[in-house]
């Protein structure tokens, strides 16, 4: 079954390539001339220019209305507020950017988001005794309101609503239910001078930087991750800087939430887009967890772009971290990387892409210095499987993706995914960081494999939802080491956004 999955992902990629030659190479038999004896000029059978040359990146006027973000509170609504209600495009634009004072010294901007999505789980756990076939549906519910004082000070507050229907045999995942609580409460002072813009924040406030592969707001769990503490942020151009210093947040399903006063969480990110196609950066994180003695640094680059005059992209992340666990010395690293390709074909707009990971493991555990990375607070979903059984810890990782507009706005992706463990003397680890299946019993690095294919229509600005297919398919380490059953997942979900 795995080498049938394999042979059609690979009939997918040698056909798109076959198809975009054909493209190029085919020409008519026969050319039409006209009246003068000149070759006819044809349509073009392909308009799809390859990426520009590389350029210093230019200032775009903000715009109304803006892009929905990840992170609500980036959104700058000011713009909207010179446009009257009635030439906004729909009723959602309409509520947005409402002056509080005649001469919009104060003003507010609303929004939110509801979001449900049914989840139908068979042998989640590898088939284990106490694992059941399962389904439930998922529901969350966000509104913020960012309210303006004059051009230096703002209060920004979003509160979640999340809950779980048809209980799960197992209990509520704590990523699930958070009945009644605030995602962003803070308060914000910002300027500008000759040295560019800057701001500094005090309260709770989601953290997230670069691709989300170690810091992420997790837009995908019911929940959401969000910090409390204090930060600030400053830009210059194309450069900037984001610094703070939190606590993470523990979620409380039906009390209030808390931060964790025994962790401390703390980076300094740098970004750099001066040019058109790339873009740069580099990060300190600290974590400090008092409960079990960990004091870990991570310092890391990352960059992302794309090549002129191709239509290739690609992304590429690399970490190292150090510090102390307990009595033993903490050494460990990762790399990160995707490369696509969007053959030039008449429709469809596809992209194939390659990627890889590895986050390095303990080869030798007891020895006084631990190998282990630690994922910190990632978007694993977006890169190691939509079935979130596999973490960045002591792993190896390679997958193929493709994706294809069947309609502009209706969008087929798929991915296949391996995975092996970096170091055999060192466990298997779950999305959570948490250990999927102990090392011992097996020297097989083979995790195992994954497919995941996903459906997707945007509606429009506002609303989009899709349906998607996972399947993990479990190798020698998961077979050799205990239950090993193919998993299956089906997701089925709406989102609607203002």
């Amino acid at each position: 079954m795995r080498s049938i999955v394999t042979g059609l992902l690979l009939g997918v990629v040698i056909f798109a390539g076959a198809t975009h030659a054909w493209a190029d190479d085919a020409k008519p038999a026969d050319v039409a001339k006209d009246a003068c004896g000149e070759p006819c000029k044809q349509p073009p059978r392909c308009e799809c220019p390859d990426y520009p040359c590389c350029e210093c990146r230019k200032a775009k006027p903000a715009k109304c209305p803006p892009k929905y973000d990840n992170l609500r509170f980036k959104e700058n609504w000011r713009p909207c507020l010179c446009i009257p209600c009635c030439e906004r495009d729909g009723f959602w634009d309409r509520i947005k950017a409402k002056p509080l004072t005649r001469n919009n010294g104060v003003w507010v901007n609303v929004g939110g988001q509801a979001r449900f999505r049914f989840e139908s789980f068979n042998n989640i756990g590898f088939g284990a005794p106490a694992d059941p076939h399962d389904a439930w549906l998922l529901g969350r519910f966000r509104l913020h309101a960012d309210v303006h004082f004059g051009n230096h000070f703002r209060v920004f507050a979003e509160g979640i609503y999340a809950d779980q229907w048809e209980e799960r045999e197992l209990g509520a995942r704590p990523i699930d239910r958070n009945r009644g609580d605030l995602l962003n409460l803070f308060a914000e002072v910002h300027g500008e001078g000759a040295m560019g813009k800057g701001g500094a924040w005090a309260g709770r406030r989601e953290l997230q930087t670069g691709k989300q592969r170690l810091v992420s707001p997790l837009d995908w769990a019911n929940t959401r991750r969000t910090f409390q503490g204090l930060g600030g942020w400053w830009s210059r151009g194309h450069h900037s800087v984001d610094a703070w210093v939190t606590n993470p947040v523990t979620i409380r399903h039906d009390d209030w939430d808390e931060g964790d006063d025994d962790s401390v969480f703390w980076g300094v990110d740098y970004t750099n887009r001066t040019m058109t196609c790339y873009s740069w950066g580099g990060y300190v994180y600290g974590l400090d967890r008092d409960l079990t003695g960990e004091t870990r640094y991570t310092v890391g680059a990352r960059g992302d772009g794309k090549i002129p005059n191709t239509r290739f992209d690609w992304d590429v992340e690399a970490a190292y971290q150090f510090g102390e666990l307990g009595a033993a010395d903490v050494s460990a690293y990762m790399v990160s990387a995707t490369f696509g390709w969007k053959p030039c074909t008449p429709c469809g707009d596809p992209r194939i892409g390659l990627g890889f990971d590895y986050a390095s493991g303990d080869s030798n555990p007891g020895n006084g210095t631990i190998g282990t990375f630690n994922q910190l607070f990632p978007l694993g979903h977006k890169y190691l499987g939509h079935a979130d059984l596999i973490g960045r810890q002591n792993l190896v990782a390679a997958r193929i993706e493709a994706s294809y507009k069947i309609f502009p706005k209706l969008t087929l992706s798929a991915w296949y995914h391996a995975f092996w463990r970096a170091e055999t003397d060192d466990a298997a680890y779950s999305v959570t960081g948490g250990v999927l299946r102990a090392a011992g019993g097996s020297t097989a690095s083979e995790i195992g494999t994954e497919l995941d294919v996903m459906l997707a229509y945007k509606i429009d600005r506002h609303w989009k939802c899709f349906v998607e297919w996972a399947h993990f398919f479990p190798g020698s380490f998961i077979e050799q080491t205990g239950a090993s059953n193919e998993v299956d997942i089906w997701y089925l979900g709406i989102q609607g956004t203002f």
